[in-house]
């Protein structure tokens, strides 16, 4: 570069820097050096700027730095990998070869060594190290690079007197290629070449014997390599494998050299950091065998105690927690690590971390560490290590002996970790702890069980402090208090700076923390039943005495209550814990281990009659007692209440105590007390919870006592006291009671009890029905809105006068329309209750209760979806007579959003709400606002209007839910029983009569509630199994199903084929339709703000305008609309692309993966050359079984070719919208199905080489549409001209891969970047496995349609015309054309790019020529080739956010 050229560089580097720099100009700095790196010249340019900075040059160190730049982007842009030493045609174009690599390589060892003599910046060293890796990571090891280690030793043990900064510099570069190599995935090329990385870091870091013990063939001296070795040529031949390299002077290797100079008392802090922080990279990584013969382990540990650094020892303690979490490989000694640790060096390890532990103790951190904060950090790690020995090493699974003959210093530092008063670092070696007590060996062992009791106590104890902190915590929480209350509750102060708030904190004691501790508990309880009982019994019953009870109802004292609280959680951990041993010991047929179970039993009934007896007037030790009551199972089972007098008492008591909390609210207030109805209505709750949670567990007791039961419950429901919500879950109750029973109940009975908790809910909504016949008659019968209509005219023709008084008819008429929308959201309310109780998934009985019901019920739920739709269309209601203005904008104002939705949409918090005279919270209200104070009447209009929108959303909400919940009753859909006549026509008309008027918001509800429910359920019914795809023979029906959902397997797909076409293809439609055409209007307004902060940075801006302004926010707020549409919109598409992802994933649950396919394919080659004939069973229909996915959706959309295509189609839509949630969800639903997709689109265009062959190839070709696999003449020329090609060869050539290239070229999308080009690569993988993977070979069909040879048999007796002949070319492998079909459609993005058409070509080539090559490897050869094309967020997308918000 010429003077001037240098200039220029250095003034744009100032204007970039320089913070006073105006917006423009920076940008135009910006793109000059973003021109510099993308030009030809980028590598000399960027040589010259790095090497003429010096100290008497008088350029600034950011010259030298963005030379640097300028030869990485090069390095990772324009690198061209095996390209022939011939071809220059490239290298012209600024392609760099590998001549040009090394000649780079010596340049950078010289800046190196002057940048450590010169004392350069920290920056520019980091920048040299990046480029130094880079090189590192593309050309070592080679034929041309065999000395590194060499070269590095000059550099680590250099003389010069800044001796210190060379060493850094060389460990710098090991630690960042082990960082780039195992930590990080930033450079696709270390993922291409990591078997040759790893060779040439095996040779250069272990020990020569090491090597030599653990690949005995797989080495060779530096001097010994030939000329062949890891080097392709220029005819494409593949490269042979690297051997491990070791160079001579390197026989100890570097990773014993490090250890050995941790030990060195020369070596300053920096240096001795540098050291241990480049060990531990690679600490996750080296052989473990190579731990013990350069003794890492030891020689760190000793550091603990060695060093008075607190990073030093930080740095240490860290390497040696990765260390114990390392999982040895099959190959490898399974107990080094743990050995290492506990047992080797006569125990040196463990006594060392256990003296850096007590320094870390008060008093004495105050003289070992400088920061407190410092010494806590370095206890957990120790916790963490000693948690993993235990946990990861020792107590690991499949460990049948105790490795360690010896344990007791881990043990003895394992308890006093757990014991210590800093929560954070108990936490974690109790996790350890729970590990131990769990593993059947370890539990026995005579060291283990000596610390058993002491550990025992120690928990049981330890829970009541972390209740009473947490009490104390939430105390504070309430009262407003800062951090720094942190210290009243026994927390320091470093260990509260872990959180971001008290509440996080509160919210680690309540979870993870007193979550371990009753894993202590519930461990030693499973070890011995009986002696645990006998041990903890004497002091949990006290607790529960009368005289506890008197003081816990006087003066509230935290301690008392945390002492009560923890006893709670103790006996129902206990309890649980035997009801599942009990269990799990009778599905086993243990019956010793049910016998010593069950002598626990009698001794907890005294427990348990002192714990429902229990009487407190505290309403957090009310509900806690509550949430116990259910683990009482154990002591209430069938087998219990019908031998012991003391279990069927105890089942009266519990119930009796459940019912005693459900009484009008007014009940439960002490005279005098104002007394919180909300807090007994949520006592009441929780206690209706726990009769629930028991109907599930023991049913078959309560069915015992049903008679009494039903008194019981009756005398509730018939209390006029008592809410509607607890009705609705005592009815759920019964339900589940009925439904759950297994004893002695048949069908007829169930129906029976059940009827009268159905019948009178399915009544009393069919009363609404003449009110839901018409739009019309639902807004005036159920909304009011002609009434208020009415008042609103009289409110203005009276201007506010009268006393607010309305017309009796209109006060009476609202009052009426009010009574009626309450009722019925309380009975949509009760009836979801009920459903989703009864129809849960794997119920195969309950759904039956149901049946005689579906004929009244489903028909009413669809006309109130359909009235509530029609409010979104003006049609419906513009041609009644208004006569006042705000009652027709109160209807428009009922479907939009409201302020406070508004905020709550964006995620933004306002605290600015204020309350008017009657006390109402304005901000907070649910409905639309208003301008203008008017009349008090009006006002109490505006309140109706509010109310009206309010019960409107909850009967969307319930309308909604109820109705994607009886999809679980096939009888819905049963056209024989005709319970609802052409309801495939009635569900389309619900959702497309008023679709164009809909918001996104509704839509995405909609889907959400609606249309998932229904794709999930239809055909995929409770008690029936699913569908294979290529048969239609009926399939075996559970014998626990119901008579009316046994339908046979024809009737089922028909009954799919019949209902689903006629609204979801239409659906595809309109929702692609429009959603692209609202997200093309929203770009077109301006940049997306996709983050979450981008949408409440500009919402808090304008409201801070608005504020500065002394505008009221809860008169008028007004956010900017473009933020909420987008919102929502982004809320639709997500569930959109959802619902479009799980279509996918039916499909893809038929199709088997494609390496299964290829297994197969393998593993008939292999059958037929033995005694087997035919393929394997797996063949014919895949993986066959119960899953969570909708197999009868999947099998009709894969055997229909419309449907088929039109969901592949829809789903390239999704990933056309700027939204990253949304096109993952899709693109991980393709990558499951497409290379299956691949593999069987080119099945037929081979001749399969034997019988088997043809029979797998027709099964899988069998599962999809012809229409889909046959020739198809219109396609050939879209893909290729060499071959008739499939629909689905052209949508996978074409669409797809279009699409994908879309997706890697967004920036919006820049997240999905991995997956796709994953994606890309499996589909070049798998295109040629049939040929190049499969032991017998594969001919290609020629033009005659015949392989030339007799014992070639075709694999086409599925195609309804075998004649057609599948014509290909000489040089037509199908594979290959596919691959070239693919090229040829990403050619305008590569030509846009700049991509050589040989590199693209080049990389094709190696991914269908590997024969072991994982899929992170097949990405990041894609992404090697692409990497120019790919996208990266760009500054100016920057720009237009910030425009937005000033805007």
């Amino acid at each position: 570069m010429n003077k001037q050229a240098v200039e220029q560089v250095v003034y744009m580097l100032q204007l970039v820097h320089n913070a006073d720099t105006p917006e423009g100009q920076r940008k135009e700095a910006h793109e000059f050096c973003q021109r510099l790196k993308d030009s030809p010249e980028a590598m000399r340019h960027g040589i010259e700027l790095a090497s003429m900075v010096s100290a008497s040059s008088g350029l600034p160190p950011q010259v030298q730095h963005f030379g640097l730049q300028l030869i990485e982007h090069a390095i990772r842009h324009h690198w061209r990998q095996n390209a022939s030493p011939k071809d220059k045609t490239l290298s012209a174009g600024g392609m760099l070869e590998t001549d040009d690599m090394l000649q780079l390589r010596d340049q950078m060892w010289r800046l190196i060594f002057e940048a450590c003599e010169q004392g350069s910046a920290a920056y520019i060293k980091e920048k040299l190290v990046s480029v130094m890796v880079q090189l590192i990571i593309r050309l070592w090891p080679s034929i041309q690079w065999c000395n590194l280690s060499n070269q590095l030793m000059q550099l680590y043990v250099s003389s010069s007197t800044a001796s210190s900064a060379h060493r850094e510099m060389a460990l710098s570069i090991w630690r960042t290629l082990g960082e780039e190599m195992f930590v990080y995935d930033r450079d696709a090329m270390a993922t291409v070449r990591k078997s040759d990385l790893i060779n040439g870091i095996v040779g250069a870091l272990l020990p020569k014997s090491v090597v030599v013990e653990l690949y005995p063939t797989g080495y060779r001296m530096s001097g010994d390599v030939r000329d062949d070795i890891g080097n392709g040529n220029s005819n494409g031949k593949k490269a042979a494998p690297l051997p491990i390299v070791l160079e001579a002077g390197n026989e100890d290797g570097w990773l014993l050299r490090w250890a050995a100079h941790t030990s060195d008392g020369a070596v300053n802090e920096q240096v001795l950091v540098a050291l241990v922080d480049t060990i531990g990279v690679f600490m996750d990584w080296v052989p473990v065998k190579a731990l013990s013969t350069t003794q890492v382990v030891p020689r760190l540990a000793s550091l603990l105690q060695t060093s008075s650094s607190d990073t030093v020892r930080l740095r240490v303690a860290t390497a040696l927690e990765v260390i114990s979490r390392r999982i040895a490989v099959i190959g490898e000694e399974r107990d080094m690590v743990v050995l290492e640790f506990a047992q080797n060096y006569d125990g040196a390890v463990m006594m060392a971390m256990g003296d850096a532990y007590r320094s870390t103790l008060v008093p004495a951190n105050e003289n070992a560490w400088v920061d407190s904060a410092d010494a806590l950090a370095l206890a957990k790690s120790v916790s963490q290590i000693c948690s993993n020995l235990a946990a990861l090493q020792w107590a690991r699974k499949k460990l049948e002996i105790n490795v360690l003959p010896h344990p007791e210093r881990l043990l003895e530092l394992l308890m006093a970790l757990c014991k210590d008063k800093r929560y954070t670092v108990a936490s974690v070696a109790l996790g350890g702890w729970s590990a131990i007590i769990k593993h059947s060996t370890l539990s026995r062992a005579p060291a283990v069980a000596a610390t058993f009791s002491t550990l025992t106590e120690h928990a049981t104890t330890a829970l009541f402090g972390v209740c009473r902190s947490a009490h104390l915590l939430s105390e504070a929480i309430s009262k407003g208090a800062q951090a720094d209350a942190s210290d009243a509750i026994g927390i320091g102060e470093d260990e509260a700076d872990q959180f971001e708030s008290l509440t996080e904190l509160r919210t680690f004691l309540t979870s993870e923390l007193r979550t371990r501790l009753l894993a202590i508990v519930r461990g030693m309880c499973d070890l011995d039943p009986a002696g645990f009982v006998g041990w903890i019994l004497p002091s949990l019953v006290p607790v529960f005495s009368p005289e506890q009870q008197q003081q816990a109802s006087s003066i509230r004292d935290v301690g008392h209550e945390s002492v009560i609280e923890a006893a709670f959680m103790t006996v129902d951990a206990i309890l649980s814990t035997l009801d599942d041993a009990e269990q799990h010991a009778l599905a086993e047929g243990d019956d010793d281990v049910v016998a010593t179970i069950r002598k626990a039993r009698a001794p907890c009934y005294e427990l348990g009659r002192r714990v429902v007896a229990f009487e407190t007037t505290s309403t957090q030790l009310t509900t806690r007692q509550l949430n116990t009551l259910p683990s009482f199972s154990f002591l209430l089972r069938r087998s219990a209440v019908e031998s012991s007098e003391e279990a069927r008492e105890l089942l009266f008591l519990v119930l009796q105590k459940c019912a005693g909390y459900l009484v009008p609210p007014t009940t439960l207030q002490k005279e005098g007390e104002d007394g919180d109805v909300r807090e007994t209505r949520n006592v009441a709750r929780r206690a209706t919870a726990a009769m629930v949670r028991l109907a599930v567990a023991i049913p078959d007791s309560l069915m015992l006592i049903y008679n009494d039961l039903s008194q019981l419950v009756q005398s509730r429901m018939a209390d006029p006291g008592i809410a509607g919500t607890i009705k609705s879950h005592l009815g759920e109750f019964q339900l589940a009671l009925v439904s759950g029973a297994t004893t002695a109940v048949g069908l007829a009975e169930r129906k029976g009890l059940a009827r009268p908790i159905i019948r009178p809910l399915i009544d009393s909504l069919g009363e609404f029905g003449s009110a839901l016949q018409s739009p019309e008659s639902f807004m005036t019968m159920l909304l009011g809105l002609p009434a208020l209509d009415q008042a609103y005219a009289h409110s203005n023709s009276s201007g506010g006068e009268g006393g607010g008084v309305l017309p009796a008819d209109a006060k009476q008429t609202l009052d009426s329309a009010r009574g009626a929308r309450n009722r019925l959201s309380h009975i949509l309310t009760t009836l979801h209750i009920y459903l989703n109780r009864t129809l849960t998934s794997g119920q195969h009985l309950a759904s039956s209760l149901w049946s005689d019901y579906v004929g009244d019920l489903v028909p009413t739920i669809l006309l109130l979806v359909r009235c509530i739709h029609s409010l979104w269309n003006p049609a419906h209601w513009q041609h009644l007579p208004w006569q006042s203005p705000q009652a027709r904008r109160s209807l428009f104002g009922l479907l939009e959003v409201s302020n406070a939705e508004r905020l709550s949409i964006i995620g933004v918090a306002n605290s600015s709400s204020s309350s008017n005279g009657d006390g109402h919270n304005q901000q907070q209200d649910d409905g639309p606002k208003r301008n203008g104070g008017g009349s008090s009447q009006e006002h109490r209009l505006d309140l109706e209007t509010r109310a009206i929108y309010h019960t409107l959303c909850v009967l969307r909400e319930y309308a909604y839910k109820c109705l994607g919940k009886c999809a679980r009753l096939p009888e819905m859909f049963d056209p024989v029983s005709a319970a609802i006549p052409d309801l495939s026509a009635q569900f389309a008309n619900c959702l497309f009569a008023d679709a164009e008027s809909m918001s996104a918001r509704h839509w995405r509800i909609l889907l959400t509630d609606v249309v998932r429910p229904v794709l999930d359920s239809v055909g995929n019914w409770p008690g029936l199994n699913t569908v294979q795809a290529a048969t239609t023979s009926p399939l075996p029906v559970s014998s626990s199903a119901s008579a009316s959902a046994s339908l046979p397997q024809s009737q089922n797909m028909a009954l799919v084929a019949g209902f689903v076409p006629a609204w979801l293809t239409p659906l595809f439609s309109f929702c692609s339709r429009r959603l692209q055409t609202e997200w093309r209007d929203l770009l077109a307004r301006g940049a997306v703000l996709s983050s979450k902060e981008d949408i409440a940075a500009v919402a808090l801006g304008k409201l801070q305008q608005q504020q500065n302004a002394s505008l009221a926010v809860s008169d008028n707020v007004s956010i900017d609309d473009d933020i909420v549409h987008e919102k929502m919109l982004r809320g639709w598409t997500r569930s959109w692309s959802q619902l479009v992802s799980d279509l996918v994933a039916d499909i893809a649950e038929l199709v088997p993966e494609a390496s299964q396919i290829e297994h197969e394919l393998i593993s008939s080659s292999q059958l037929s050359s033995g005694s087997g004939s035919g393929s394997s069973s797996s063949s014919t229909g895949g993986a066959i079984g119960e899953g969570s996915r909708n197999r009868a959706i999947g099998s009709f959309i894969l055997n229909s070719g419309a449907m088929f295509g039109k969901t592949l189609e829809t789903a390239l839509d999704a990933l056309q919208y700027k939204d990253t949630q949304a096109a993952t969800r899709v693109v991980a639903a393709l990558a499951r199905i497409v290379p299956s997709l691949v593999v069987v689109a080119l099945m037929p265009m081979y001749m399969a080489p034997t019988q088997q062959h043809a029979a797998i190839v027709n099964a899988y070709v069998g599962r999809l549409d012809g229409s889909l696999v046959r020739p198809n003449d219109d396609a050939a020329a879209a893909a290729t001209s060499m071959m008739q090609c499939s629909s689905l060869f052209t949508w996978l050539a074409t669409d797809l891969v279009d699409a994908l290239v879309g997706v890697l070229r967004d920036s919006a999308l820049i997240d999905l970047q991995s997956q796709t080009l994953g994606l890309l690569g499996d589909m070049v993988y798998f295109s040629a496995s049939i040929s190049s993977r499969m032991p017998r070979p594969w001919m290609f069909r020629n033009s005659s349609g015949s392989a030339g040879s007799d014992e070639q048999q075709s694999a086409v007796d599925y195609i309804h015309d075998p004649s057609a002949a599948r014509k290909i070319d000489a040089v037509g492998d199908p594979g290959l054309v596919l691959r070239r079909a693919m090229h040829r459609t990403m050619y305008p993005a590569l030509q846009a790019s700049g991509i050589g058409l040989d590199d693209i070509e080049h990389s094709f080539t190696q991914l269908a020529g590997s024969a072991t090559c994982d899929s992170k490897h097949r990405r990041a050869i894609i992404k090697v080739a692409l990497q120019p094309m790919l996208a990266v967020e760009k500054s100016q997308l920057f720009g237009d956010k910030v425009a937005k918000i000033n805007n």
